[in-house]
Order: structure tokens, then sequence, then C-alpha cells
């Protein structure tokens, strides 16, 4: 992203907020994706900025790296800089920021090794299908004045007990109004591609299904509330990513720690959102549970196989195995769900 160095001076805030805007200027630049209509992403960089620099009060170099700062129809986009204390011509105070060099001659080289990059068919399609049963619940309440598919699909428990078992799955494909369905499928888009694009559509379907529907199953056993909506799966979704970068740490390197680090503050910050009136914790706890479960024993378990040029990621997990551990989620599922129903009636 950046061609040429670039100069900071320090130590007043205008550095900081002058890097950041340099930054965002440069991926807009190169991506056409404009992060300042991105407030979160805004607040990465400004945050990862400002460790950086004073990083740099002690050290002579530091690294910014922030996966999946945003995504394109190619895949998602990491942000990546390098900033380093410049010599004494500069000044003590003046950094630069600049790409990393080829290896020379005696040193290890750095090869590019093609990550998978499954299309995000399952992501795009699920999208869709929530946008059209809204508009199914929208119209059913204009012309019925009633929400039809709310009524035949939410999560009530009395319901369940009395037999209506799909209402644990069900309700990830419902929502409580515009706005509501506007925030999950955000996260949806921006989860969901990203993953899918290492899970693979068919294991992306299974981990999506597991962790909406454990979800609902907490949801079920700890609160008698009415709920529905999809951020149970989604739940699901964010911790799949950590399993996944945490499994991975080999390949990510020091990168894994940051990223695990914002996975974990994005967790904590929408479970406090969660205390609000309203909200289902249950079901995000159940959600972030069954899709943790499921990326540890059946997510992708990449390996870097062959030599240069010929060298490329494979998955030492197969298809079977995703089977097998949704299989067994599922049966676990469907005990404690008629252990339950046993003893409430």
């Amino acid at each position: 992203m950046t061609k040429d160095p670039l100069l900071v001076s320090l130590p007043d805030r205008s550095s900081s907020e002058e890097l950041v805007s340099r930054l965002l200027v440069e991926f807009n630049e190169q991506y056409g994706l404009d992060l300042r209509q991105d407030p979160v992403a805004v607040q990465r960089i400004q945050e990862a900025v400002d460790n950086a620099l004073r990083t740099l009060q002690r050290e002579p170099e530091v690294e910014i790296f922030l996966p999946y700062i945003s995504a394109n129809a190619a895949g998602p986009i990491h942000l990546q800089r390098k900033l380093v204390r410049s010599g004494s011509d500069s000044g003590a105070n003046d950094h630069v920021i600049e790409e990393e060099e080829p290896a020379g001659e005696g040193l290890p080289q750095r090869i590019q090794v093609p990550l998978p990059d499954n299309k995000p068919l399952v992501t795009s399609g699920l999208l869709g299908l929530m946008g059209f049963i809204y508009l199914l619940q929208a119209l059913t309440s204009m012309l019925l004045f009633r929400d039809l598919p709310a009524e035949l699909g939410m999560k009530i428990n009395q319901n369940i007990l009395n037999g209506e078992y799909w209402r644990l799955v069900t309700p990830m494909f419902l929502h409580g109004s515009i706005l509501h369905l506007g925030f999950n499928l955000y996260a949806l888009y921006i989860l969901g591609r990203r993953i899918e694009r290492f899970f693979g559509s068919f294991r992306f379907s299974l981990l999506f299904l597991i962790a909406g529907v454990t979800g609902n199953l907490f949801s079920f056993f700890f609160t008698p509330e009415w709920s529905l909506g999809s951020s149970t799966a989604i739940f699901g979704l964010l911790a799949a990513e950590g399993v996944f970068i945490y499994q991975h740490k080999s390949l990510f390197g020091d990168r894994s720690r940051i990223a695990l680090r914002q996975i974990i503050q994005v967790a904590v910050i929408n479970f406090l959102i969660g205390l609000s009136p309203g909200i289902d914790n249950w079901g995000h706890l159940g959600g972030l549970v069954g899709g943790a479960l499921f990326s540890w024993f059946a997510g992708p378990m990449l390996k870097l196989e062959g030599t240069p040029p010929q060298a490329q990621f494979t998955d030492q997990r197969s298809k079977q195995v995703s089977v097998l551990v949704f299989t067994l989620l599922l049966i676990l599922v469907i005990c404690l769900t008629a252990f339950v129903i046993l003893t409430r009636n």
C-alpha cells in the first residue's frame, strides 16, 4: 500500500492523527474503500498507531498488523505496516513507515504462499435468505396484522416443551426489527466472508447451524424470554475465528496475539451491550460455545507442504471429520434438550 517512506514528527498528538489519516488515504487509493465510513476500522487503526508510536520510544522498529480490516470481492484485506525509528539525520523523534525489503543474499527469503480462498457462497445465500424472510415478516405484519414467521419460528420455551422442536433452529433466521436485521447482516457479511474463505462452504454451513442451535439451546435452558435473531450463530463465527487463529499461531506469528486480543475485545464489548434489556446474552454465550467446540475439533487445520514455488497449504482435516463432529454435537444437543423437557414436564 505504501510506496514511499512516510516521515512523522513526534511527540504531539497531531503526529498520530496525521499517520492515521495517511494510512486511510492510501488504503482508499489502493482498494477504493473509504475506511473513514467504518468507525470500528478507524478505531482499530488509531489504537494500533498509538501503541506503535509508544513502542518506538524504546524500540528501533515496530510492526502494525490489523487482520481483516475490511473486505472486497477478492476476499478479506489486512493492513500491515512497519514503523522504523530513523537515524540522527531525521532526529530522535522522527519515524519512517516503510515496506518490507527483499531479503538480501545469504539471508532467509520470504516466500508468498496463497492461502485458501473459497468463495463466500453460503454467506451470500444466508444474507439473501434472511433479507427475504424479514420481508415476509414485514408483509404479514402489514397484511395480516401479525408477524406470522416470527409466531411460527421464534424461540418460545413453552412451545418447545409442547413438541415444536424446530424452534431451536428457526430463530436464527428471524429478526425483530430492521435495525436488528441490519446489524446482524453487517456482522455476518464481515465475519462470514473471511471465515468461509478458510472453512469452505460445506464446513461453514455446519458451523453456522451448530452455533445457532447451541445458542438457542442455551437460551431455552437459562431464560424464559422469547427470542429470535442470527446473533447466536454470529457469536459462533466469532469464536471459530479465534480458535482458527489460535490453532495456526505458527502461521500468523506474533500477529496472532494481536488478532486474538481484538477478537476477545469484540466479544467482551458485545456481551456488555447484551446486558441491556431485551438482548439474549445466554443465546450469545451458547453460540460462542458451539462455534468454539466445532472449530476446535472440526475446523480447518492447515499445513504447508511442498517446496517453493510449488508450496501450498493443505487441510489436514477431512469433511468426514467435520460431519462426525457436527453429528456428535447435534446428538449432545438432542440429549440435553430431551433431559430438560423431561424434567420440566
